[in-house]
């Protein structure tokens, strides 16, 4: 069963003497508790600014264009919040104040693995952020995420002549697409992967990457269901900023379950499902991962 949950935020305003054509915005992050959050994120959107908490968890920023802004806060570990109409007045300090909840813990999922492959039409300068709606947080990643990746990309996906790709895992809340998945018996999962995979859209190196780290760890269960998650699926767990904008996006989860032969499931679930129309067009982003519903032992 989903559970909503629910985020507070206020807001407070106090004058200051400092430039006057410009705003300057405060932070503080706490938990349930009043515990501060350290490293939390607040975003402003429209602008670049990113307030990142201290160790008493405040934050400041000045010099921002008066307005009325939506103001985002993300933390590893805790529920997204958002204060929306938040005005930022010349020369006068706002206050935004977050309350961050956890999710609960046993809607907490790990995706395993992911890959992104970028390949813009010249050399260019990428920024990639991961946001997480319902929470939730980057735990591994390399090259190291930090507060987002900033990276030189050649069209051949070089990422700063070290890289083939950026890989991070996270923990989110909520649930997967579970709906009608295909059927591989363990004999064929190689198989499986290279002919879907390519079906997709994936190629070359994104599919050799995905089948010598996966096909050796699904060796557990005679056979397996995977569920695909597209970025629809995906989105509302985890979202990809990508700067400048893609014009061709593919994203690929796979919920994977691991069965034995006398499940009653399976002669049900023959049919494989439909699979999106993806075309590699201009600056071309695609992203492979993977959930596993204790299938690995």
């Amino acid at each position: 069963m989903k559970k909503t949950l629910i985020i507070l935020g206020i807001v407070a305003m106090t004058a200051v003497s400092s430039a006057e054509e410009y705003a300057t915005l405060s932070g503080v992050v706490t938990d349930e508790a009043g515990n501060p959050i350290q490293w939390a994120i607040i975003r402003v959107e429209g602008t670049d600014v990113h307030l990142i908490t201290l160790e008493d968890g405040t934050t400041s920023f000045a010099d921002i264009p008066p307005g009325r802004y939506t103001v985002k806060c993300s933390a590893p570990g805790y529920v997204d919040s958002t204060i929306e109409d938040v005005l930022l007045v010349a020369g006068i300090r706002s206050t935004v104040t977050f309350i961050l909840k956890r999710p609960p813990e046993d809607a907490v999922l790990t995706i395993e693995k992911p890959n992104i492959y970028l390949y813009p039409e010249e050399t260019t300068e990428v920024s990639v952020r991961l946001d997480f709606p319902q929470g939730g947080g980057v735990t591994v990643s390399d090259p190291p995420y930090g507060f987002g990746w900033e990276v030189e990309v050649t069209p051949e996906g070089e990422i700063d002549g070290t890289f083939d790709y950026l890989f991070y895992e996270a923990e989110v809340p909520g649930e997967w697409n579970m709906g009608h998945p295909y059927v591989v018996g363990a004999e064929d999962v190689e198989g499986f992967f290279r002919e879907n995979l390519e079906l997709v859209g994936f190629r070359g190196r994104e599919i050799e990457d995905f089948v010598s780290y996966w096909v050796p760890r699904l060796n557990a269960h005679p056979y397996y269901l995977l569920h695909p998650n597209y970025a629809k699926d995906i989105d509302p767990h985890v979202t990809l900023d990508i700067n400048p904008e893609p014009d061709s996006l593919l994203r690929l989860y796979y919920y994977i379950e691991g069965m034995d032969e006398d499940d009653e499931r399976l002669n049900a679930l023959r049919e494989s499902p439909a699979v999106p129309i993806f075309k590699r067009e201009g600056f071309t982003v695609v992203e492979w991962g993977v959930c596993l519903d204790g299938v690995i032992q």
